[in-house]
Protein backbone atom coordinates (compact mmCIF):
# COMPACT_ATOMS: atom_id res chain seq x y z
CA UNK A 1 0.00 0.00 0.00
CA UNK A 2 1.09 3.68 -0.15
CA UNK A 3 0.80 6.37 2.38
CA UNK A 4 2.57 10.13 1.97
CA UNK A 5 4.40 8.25 -1.46
CA UNK A 6 6.06 6.10 0.83
CA UNK A 7 5.49 2.41 0.91
CA UNK A 8 4.37 1.20 4.30
CA UNK A 9 5.02 -2.18 5.81
CA UNK A 10 3.18 -5.48 5.10
CA UNK A 11 2.12 -7.87 7.45
CA UNK A 12 4.93 -10.40 8.06
CA UNK A 13 4.16 -13.31 5.44
CA UNK A 14 2.42 -10.86 3.01
CA UNK A 15 4.41 -11.08 -0.42
CA UNK A 16 3.46 -8.47 -3.24
CA UNK A 17 5.44 -5.94 -5.44
CA UNK A 18 5.25 -2.83 -4.54
CA UNK A 19 2.65 -0.50 -5.24
CA UNK A 20 0.73 -3.52 -5.88
CA UNK A 21 0.93 -3.14 -9.31
CA UNK A 22 4.71 -3.36 -9.31
CA UNK A 23 5.06 -0.01 -10.84
CA UNK A 24 6.23 3.56 -9.74
CA UNK A 25 4.00 6.59 -10.46
CA UNK A 26 5.27 7.52 -13.66
CA UNK A 27 4.37 4.07 -14.36
CA UNK A 28 7.73 2.03 -14.88
CA UNK A 29 7.93 -1.10 -13.49
CA UNK A 30 9.77 -1.45 -9.76
CA UNK A 31 13.23 -3.13 -9.65
CA UNK A 32 13.53 -6.29 -6.99
CA UNK A 33 17.13 -7.66 -6.65
CA UNK A 34 18.39 -9.97 -4.33
CA UNK A 35 20.85 -9.10 -1.62
CA UNK A 36 24.76 -10.63 -1.79
CA UNK A 37 22.80 -13.78 -4.23
CA UNK A 38 25.83 -14.81 -6.65
CA UNK A 39 23.30 -17.12 -8.89
CA UNK A 40 21.11 -13.55 -9.53
CA UNK A 41 24.88 -11.65 -9.17
CA UNK A 42 24.12 -8.48 -12.55
CA UNK A 43 20.69 -8.80 -13.13
CA UNK A 44 19.48 -5.66 -12.15
CA UNK A 45 20.96 -2.34 -13.27
CA UNK A 46 24.16 -1.50 -15.30
CA UNK A 47 27.78 -1.73 -14.65
CA UNK A 48 28.71 0.52 -12.14
CA UNK A 49 31.10 2.60 -14.20
CA UNK A 50 31.28 5.91 -14.60
CA UNK A 51 32.11 8.04 -18.07
CA UNK A 52 32.67 12.00 -18.19
CA UNK A 53 34.57 11.73 -21.72
CA UNK A 54 33.59 14.18 -24.29
CA UNK A 55 34.92 12.49 -27.16
CA UNK A 56 33.32 8.69 -28.10
CA UNK A 57 32.47 6.69 -30.97
CA UNK A 58 29.64 4.74 -29.64
CA UNK A 59 28.11 8.18 -29.14
CA UNK A 60 28.94 9.46 -32.74
CA UNK A 61 31.21 11.43 -31.38
CA UNK A 62 34.94 10.33 -32.33
CA UNK A 63 37.65 12.37 -31.17
CA UNK A 64 39.92 14.08 -34.36
CA UNK A 65 37.29 14.53 -37.08
CA UNK A 66 34.84 15.65 -33.91
CA UNK A 67 37.39 18.54 -32.84
CA UNK A 68 38.07 19.61 -36.21
CA UNK A 69 34.55 19.98 -37.90
CA UNK A 70 33.71 22.11 -33.67
CA UNK A 71 36.36 24.15 -34.54
CA UNK A 72 34.87 25.84 -37.64
CA UNK A 73 32.21 27.63 -35.10
CA UNK A 74 34.80 30.18 -35.02
CA UNK A 75 34.27 32.61 -37.96
CA UNK A 76 37.77 32.98 -38.76
CA UNK A 77 38.70 29.63 -39.58
CA UNK A 78 35.62 29.18 -41.72
CA UNK A 79 37.17 32.62 -43.71
CA UNK A 80 40.75 30.84 -43.94
CA UNK A 81 39.16 27.84 -45.32
CA UNK A 82 37.04 30.07 -47.98
CA UNK A 83 40.43 31.82 -48.39
CA UNK A 84 42.03 28.71 -49.22
CA UNK A 85 39.91 27.40 -51.28
CA UNK A 86 39.75 30.72 -53.18
CA UNK A 87 43.44 30.58 -53.58
CA UNK A 88 44.09 26.83 -54.72
CA UNK A 89 41.23 27.62 -57.05
CA UNK A 90 43.04 30.37 -58.28
CA UNK A 91 46.60 28.08 -59.17
CA UNK A 92 44.34 25.60 -61.00
CA UNK A 93 42.37 27.56 -63.11
CA UNK A 94 44.09 31.04 -63.49
CA UNK A 95 41.72 32.07 -66.51
CA UNK A 96 39.21 32.60 -63.54
CA UNK A 97 41.15 34.78 -61.23
CA UNK A 98 45.01 35.70 -60.01
CA UNK A 99 45.77 34.83 -56.47
CA UNK A 100 48.22 36.91 -55.18
CA UNK A 101 49.80 33.94 -52.76
CA UNK A 102 50.67 30.29 -53.37
CA UNK A 103 47.42 28.72 -51.19
CA UNK A 104 49.89 26.11 -48.72
CA UNK A 105 51.05 29.48 -47.17
CA UNK A 106 47.24 29.98 -45.71
CA UNK A 107 46.06 26.48 -45.82
CA UNK A 108 48.84 25.09 -44.31
CA UNK A 109 48.94 27.24 -41.34
CA UNK A 110 44.77 26.38 -40.97
CA UNK A 111 45.64 22.77 -40.76
CA UNK A 112 48.49 23.31 -38.14
CA UNK A 113 45.88 25.70 -36.15
CA UNK A 114 43.12 22.81 -36.81
CA UNK A 115 45.40 20.00 -36.11
CA UNK A 116 46.84 22.07 -32.50
CA UNK A 117 43.83 22.92 -31.24
CA UNK A 118 41.74 19.45 -32.07
CA UNK A 119 45.34 17.63 -29.92
CA UNK A 120 45.13 19.74 -27.07
CA UNK A 121 40.98 18.92 -26.65
CA UNK A 122 42.53 15.44 -27.52
CA UNK A 123 44.76 15.72 -24.33
CA UNK A 124 42.00 17.59 -22.61
CA UNK A 125 39.86 14.33 -22.94
CA UNK A 126 42.56 11.96 -22.34
CA UNK A 127 43.12 13.65 -18.79
CA UNK A 128 39.16 13.00 -18.17
CA UNK A 129 39.51 9.10 -19.26
CA UNK A 130 42.18 8.76 -16.56
CA UNK A 131 40.22 10.52 -14.09
CA UNK A 132 37.40 8.04 -14.97
CA UNK A 133 39.69 5.41 -14.44
CA UNK A 134 40.95 6.28 -11.41
CA UNK A 135 37.68 6.83 -10.12
CA UNK A 136 35.98 3.91 -11.61
CA UNK A 137 39.21 1.74 -10.06
CA UNK A 138 39.05 2.76 -6.95
CA UNK A 139 38.83 -0.65 -3.93
CA UNK A 140 35.91 -0.72 -1.57
CA UNK A 141 34.91 -3.81 0.79
CA UNK A 142 32.48 -5.35 -0.49
CA UNK A 143 30.60 -9.05 -0.15
CA UNK A 144 29.67 -10.41 -3.53
CA UNK A 145 28.64 -12.78 -1.96
CA UNK A 146 32.31 -13.70 -1.11
CA UNK A 147 34.22 -10.79 1.48
CA UNK A 148 37.13 -8.75 -0.29
CA UNK A 149 38.52 -5.72 -1.92
CA UNK A 150 36.57 -4.93 -5.40
CA UNK A 151 37.14 -1.91 -7.75
CA UNK A 152 33.81 0.65 -7.71
CA UNK A 153 32.77 -0.73 -11.64
CA UNK A 154 32.76 -4.19 -10.71
CA UNK A 155 30.01 -3.81 -8.45
CA UNK A 156 26.94 -4.43 -9.18
CA UNK A 157 22.99 -4.21 -8.02
CA UNK A 158 22.48 -6.39 -4.56
CA UNK A 159 26.19 -6.56 -3.57
CA UNK A 160 26.89 -5.48 -0.06
CA UNK A 161 29.26 -2.65 0.45
CA UNK A 162 31.20 -2.42 3.30
CA UNK A 163 32.48 1.73 3.99
CA UNK A 164 35.10 3.11 6.29
CA UNK A 165 35.35 6.70 7.81
CA UNK A 166 36.02 9.58 5.59
CA UNK A 167 36.03 6.71 2.60
CA UNK A 168 33.38 8.08 -0.49
CA UNK A 169 30.03 5.85 -1.31
CA UNK A 170 31.30 3.79 -4.47
CA UNK A 171 27.48 4.05 -5.76
CA UNK A 172 23.88 4.77 -4.07
CA UNK A 173 23.13 1.84 -1.28
CA UNK A 174 20.25 1.60 1.30
CA UNK A 175 21.77 1.81 4.86
CA UNK A 176 21.76 -1.32 6.65
CA UNK A 177 23.60 -1.24 9.72
CA UNK A 178 26.35 0.79 11.16
CA UNK A 179 28.86 0.76 13.90
CA UNK A 180 27.11 3.51 15.65
CA UNK A 181 23.99 3.26 18.05
CA UNK A 182 20.64 1.97 16.02
CA UNK A 183 23.29 1.86 12.92
CA UNK A 184 22.52 5.64 11.77
CA UNK A 185 25.29 7.25 9.37
CA UNK A 186 27.02 10.41 8.92
CA UNK A 187 27.72 11.50 5.11
CA UNK A 188 29.51 14.37 3.51
CA UNK A 189 27.32 15.86 0.82
CA UNK A 190 29.69 18.85 -0.04
CA UNK A 191 30.72 17.05 -3.61
CA UNK A 192 27.22 16.59 -4.38
CA UNK A 193 24.74 19.61 -2.80
CA UNK A 194 27.83 21.54 -1.52
CA UNK A 195 26.56 21.69 1.93
CA UNK A 196 29.21 21.47 4.24
CA UNK A 197 26.96 20.33 7.23
CA UNK A 198 26.71 16.46 7.94
CA UNK A 199 23.28 14.82 7.01
CA UNK A 200 22.30 11.69 9.23
CA UNK A 201 20.93 8.93 7.56
CA UNK A 202 18.71 5.94 9.36
CA UNK A 203 18.46 1.87 8.10
CA UNK A 204 15.38 1.03 9.04
CA UNK A 205 15.37 0.29 12.80
CA UNK A 206 14.18 -3.13 12.53
CA UNK A 207 17.10 -3.77 10.51
CA UNK A 208 19.53 -2.41 12.40
CA UNK A 209 18.29 -4.39 15.63
CA UNK A 210 18.57 -7.61 13.49
CA UNK A 211 21.60 -7.35 11.88
CA UNK A 212 23.29 -4.91 15.09
CA UNK A 213 26.85 -3.57 14.40
CA UNK A 214 28.43 -6.12 12.75
CA UNK A 215 29.72 -5.74 9.46
CA UNK A 216 29.78 -9.97 9.10
CA UNK A 217 26.09 -9.94 9.27
CA UNK A 218 24.42 -12.75 7.19
CA UNK A 219 21.59 -11.05 4.98
CA UNK A 220 19.54 -12.95 2.79
CA UNK A 221 16.69 -11.38 1.34
CA UNK A 222 15.31 -8.93 -1.35
CA UNK A 223 15.49 -5.20 -1.91
CA UNK A 224 12.51 -3.59 -4.26
CA UNK A 225 13.27 -0.30 -5.33
CA UNK A 226 11.72 2.33 -8.14
CA UNK A 227 13.27 3.15 -11.26
CA UNK A 228 16.41 5.33 -11.51
CA UNK A 229 15.36 8.86 -10.85
CA UNK A 230 17.90 12.08 -10.86
CA UNK A 231 16.04 13.53 -7.85
CA UNK A 232 18.39 13.07 -5.20
CA UNK A 233 15.88 13.97 -1.88
CA UNK A 234 13.46 11.40 -3.52
CA UNK A 235 13.74 7.58 -2.95
CA UNK A 236 10.88 4.71 -2.70
CA UNK A 237 11.61 0.96 -1.66
CA UNK A 238 11.21 -2.01 0.50
CA UNK A 239 13.85 -4.73 1.90
CA UNK A 240 12.56 -8.25 2.77
CA UNK A 241 15.19 -10.17 4.87
CA UNK A 242 14.43 -13.95 5.04
CA UNK A 243 14.16 -16.02 8.07
CA UNK A 244 17.00 -17.88 7.35
CA UNK A 245 19.35 -14.29 7.78
CA UNK A 246 20.34 -12.93 10.88
CA UNK A 247 17.72 -11.76 13.34
CA UNK A 248 14.41 -11.61 13.32
CA UNK A 249 13.56 -8.50 10.91
CA UNK A 250 9.65 -8.51 9.42
CA UNK A 251 9.64 -10.07 6.45
CA UNK A 252 9.08 -6.55 4.50
CA UNK A 253 10.08 -2.97 5.54
CA UNK A 254 9.68 0.57 4.34
CA UNK A 255 12.69 2.51 2.85
CA UNK A 256 13.09 6.19 2.01
CA UNK A 257 15.35 8.81 1.19
CA UNK A 258 16.60 8.59 5.01
CA UNK A 259 18.43 5.88 4.18
CA UNK A 260 19.84 6.06 1.21
CA UNK A 261 23.31 7.05 0.76
CA UNK A 262 24.48 8.42 -2.63
CA UNK A 263 27.26 7.91 -4.82
CA UNK A 264 30.20 10.60 -3.92
CA UNK A 265 28.77 10.92 -0.49
CA UNK A 266 31.86 10.42 2.22
CA UNK A 267 30.90 8.58 5.59
CA UNK A 268 32.11 10.53 8.36
CA UNK A 269 32.22 9.79 12.27
CA UNK A 270 31.47 5.99 12.20
CA UNK A 271 33.89 3.09 11.77
CA UNK A 272 31.96 1.41 9.01
CA UNK A 273 28.50 1.26 7.45
CA UNK A 274 27.25 -1.73 5.68
CA UNK A 275 24.72 -0.85 2.79
CA UNK A 276 22.98 -2.57 -0.04
CA UNK A 277 23.61 -1.25 -3.69
CA UNK A 278 20.47 -0.43 -5.52
CA UNK A 279 21.73 2.08 -8.10
CA UNK A 280 25.11 1.77 -10.28
CA UNK A 281 26.84 3.46 -12.87
CA UNK A 282 25.08 6.06 -15.07
CA UNK A 283 22.08 4.94 -13.07
CA UNK A 284 23.09 6.71 -10.15
CA UNK A 285 21.43 10.20 -8.85
CA UNK A 286 24.49 11.93 -9.40
CA UNK A 287 25.78 10.33 -12.88
CA UNK A 288 21.94 11.36 -13.54
CA UNK A 289 22.54 15.20 -12.62
CA UNK A 290 25.65 15.40 -14.18
CA UNK A 291 25.22 16.19 -18.00
CA UNK A 292 27.15 15.01 -20.31
CA UNK A 293 30.21 16.93 -21.30
CA UNK A 294 29.06 19.47 -23.27
CA UNK A 295 30.94 21.75 -26.54
CA UNK A 296 31.10 25.38 -24.79
CA UNK A 297 32.10 28.59 -26.41
CA UNK A 298 33.56 31.00 -23.72
CA UNK A 299 31.94 34.68 -24.01
CA UNK A 300 35.67 35.91 -25.21
CA UNK A 301 35.38 33.33 -28.14
CA UNK A 302 31.80 34.57 -28.77
CA UNK A 303 32.94 38.39 -28.62
CA UNK A 304 36.10 37.92 -30.85
CA UNK A 305 32.89 35.74 -33.58
CA UNK A 306 31.13 39.31 -33.07
CA UNK A 307 34.36 41.26 -33.78
CA UNK A 308 35.49 39.67 -36.47
CA UNK A 309 31.64 40.05 -38.28
CA UNK A 310 32.66 43.74 -37.76
CA UNK A 311 35.98 43.61 -39.32
CA UNK A 312 34.41 42.03 -42.05
CA UNK A 313 32.41 45.62 -42.96
CA UNK A 314 35.59 47.50 -44.04
CA UNK A 315 37.48 44.24 -45.72
CA UNK A 316 34.65 44.04 -48.05
CA UNK A 317 34.37 47.64 -48.35
CA UNK A 318 37.94 47.56 -49.20
CA UNK A 319 37.66 44.85 -51.60
CA UNK A 320 34.58 46.30 -53.38
CA UNK A 321 36.73 49.53 -53.97
CA UNK A 322 40.00 48.51 -54.87
CA UNK A 323 38.38 46.27 -57.40
CA UNK A 324 36.16 48.72 -59.11
CA UNK A 325 39.60 50.79 -59.26
CA UNK A 326 41.77 48.41 -60.80
CA UNK A 327 38.62 47.55 -63.07
CA UNK A 328 38.62 51.18 -64.67
CA UNK A 329 42.27 51.66 -64.74
CA UNK A 330 44.31 51.20 -67.86
CA UNK A 331 47.75 49.69 -67.75
CA UNK A 332 50.43 49.14 -70.72
CA UNK A 333 51.51 45.81 -69.01
CA UNK A 334 49.07 43.25 -67.81
CA UNK A 335 49.18 43.63 -63.77
CA UNK A 336 49.11 41.02 -61.45
CA UNK A 337 49.14 38.52 -64.24
CA UNK A 338 53.36 37.78 -63.93
CA UNK A 339 53.64 38.86 -67.88
CA UNK A 340 51.00 36.34 -68.52
CA UNK A 341 48.38 37.10 -71.16
CA UNK A 342 45.70 35.36 -70.02
CA UNK A 343 42.43 36.99 -69.72
CA UNK A 344 40.13 35.94 -67.80
CA UNK A 345 37.02 34.32 -68.69
CA UNK A 346 34.91 36.03 -65.77
CA UNK A 347 34.02 39.92 -66.05
CA UNK A 348 36.91 41.86 -65.25
CA UNK A 349 35.07 43.61 -62.18
CA UNK A 350 34.45 39.44 -60.44
CA UNK A 351 37.92 38.27 -61.19
CA UNK A 352 39.86 41.31 -59.62
CA UNK A 353 37.31 41.39 -56.70
CA UNK A 354 38.27 37.74 -55.78
CA UNK A 355 41.85 38.95 -56.33
CA UNK A 356 41.67 41.84 -53.68
CA UNK A 357 39.26 39.37 -51.39
CA UNK A 358 42.58 37.04 -51.48
CA UNK A 359 45.25 40.19 -50.88
CA UNK A 360 43.11 41.65 -47.90
CA UNK A 361 42.90 38.17 -46.61
CA UNK A 362 45.66 39.04 -43.46
CA UNK A 363 43.41 41.57 -42.20
CA UNK A 364 42.38 39.00 -39.65
CA UNK A 365 44.86 37.15 -38.41
CA UNK A 366 45.42 33.82 -38.58
CA UNK A 367 47.35 33.51 -35.83
CA UNK A 368 44.75 34.79 -33.53
CA UNK A 369 43.18 31.46 -32.28
CA UNK A 370 46.57 29.61 -31.76
CA UNK A 371 47.50 32.67 -29.51
CA UNK A 372 44.48 32.24 -28.15
CA UNK A 373 44.77 28.81 -27.47
CA UNK A 374 48.25 28.75 -25.70
CA UNK A 375 47.07 32.08 -23.14
CA UNK A 376 44.33 29.21 -22.15
CA UNK A 377 46.88 26.41 -21.52
CA UNK A 378 49.07 29.16 -19.49
CA UNK A 379 46.28 29.97 -17.50
CA UNK A 380 44.95 26.38 -16.91
CA UNK A 381 48.68 25.33 -16.06
CA UNK A 382 48.50 28.58 -13.12
CA UNK A 383 45.52 27.36 -12.31
CA UNK A 384 46.62 23.97 -11.31
CA UNK A 385 49.73 25.27 -9.50
CA UNK A 386 48.05 27.82 -7.41
CA UNK A 387 49.04 27.07 -3.20
CA UNK A 388 46.21 29.30 -2.49
CA UNK A 389 43.38 27.24 -4.81
CA UNK A 390 44.66 23.86 -3.13
CA UNK A 391 43.06 22.01 0.09
CA UNK A 392 45.14 20.13 2.09
CA UNK A 393 42.70 18.81 4.35
CA UNK A 394 41.57 16.68 1.22
CA UNK A 395 44.93 16.91 -0.87
CA UNK A 396 42.67 18.42 -3.88
CA UNK A 397 44.56 20.95 -6.18
CA UNK A 398 42.52 22.88 -8.65
CA UNK A 399 42.12 21.26 -12.27
CA UNK A 400 40.50 23.02 -14.95
CA UNK A 401 38.92 20.14 -17.04
CA UNK A 402 38.51 22.50 -20.12
CA UNK A 403 41.38 25.01 -20.64
CA UNK A 404 39.05 27.19 -22.91
CA UNK A 405 36.78 27.95 -20.48
CA UNK A 406 39.43 29.42 -18.10
CA UNK A 407 38.77 32.79 -19.52
CA UNK A 408 34.86 32.59 -18.30
CA UNK A 409 36.37 32.89 -14.31
CA UNK A 410 37.05 36.60 -15.20
CA UNK A 411 33.62 37.40 -16.27
CA UNK A 412 32.19 36.60 -13.45
CA UNK A 413 30.06 39.70 -12.08
CA UNK A 414 27.54 38.31 -8.90
CA UNK A 415 28.41 35.57 -6.44
CA UNK A 416 24.57 34.56 -4.77
CA UNK A 417 24.68 32.13 -1.92
CA UNK A 418 21.60 30.57 0.06
CA UNK A 419 23.79 31.21 3.05
CA UNK A 420 26.82 31.98 4.96
CA UNK A 421 28.26 28.85 5.38
CA UNK A 422 28.68 28.00 1.35
CA UNK A 423 31.38 30.72 1.71
CA UNK A 424 33.54 29.60 4.97
CA UNK A 425 34.85 27.22 6.19
CA UNK A 426 32.03 26.40 8.69
CA UNK A 427 34.71 25.44 11.82
CA UNK A 428 32.96 26.79 15.07
CA UNK A 429 36.25 28.00 17.44
CA UNK A 430 36.28 27.49 20.86
CA UNK A 431 37.58 31.55 22.46
CA UNK A 432 36.28 31.83 25.89
CA UNK A 433 34.48 29.88 28.53
CA UNK A 434 33.40 30.53 32.09
CA UNK A 435 33.11 27.59 34.60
Amino acid sequence: TISGGLLSARPTGARAPPMSAGAAPGGAAWRTASICAAEHRGSVGVKNAVSTVKYKISAGRPWFPYAIVEQFRRIANIYYLVVSALMLVGEQAPQLWVTPYESWSTAGVLVFVLVLTALKEGVEDLRRLRSDRAENGTLVLARTPAKGEVRWEDLRVGDLVIVRDRQALPADAVLLTSSAPNGVAYVDTANIDGETNLKLREPPAEVAHALGANEDARVVGTVSFEPPSRHIHTFNGAIRLDPSGAGSAPSELPLSASSLLLRGSVLRNVDFALAVVVYTGSESKVAMNSQETPSKMSLVERTINASLGAIMVPYLAFTTVSAAIASTATYETPYLLSGSETASVLPPFVSLWVTFFILYCFLIPISLYVTIELVNLLQAYLIAQDALMYDKASDTPAVARSSNLCQELGQIQYVFSDKTGTLTANEMVLRYMSV
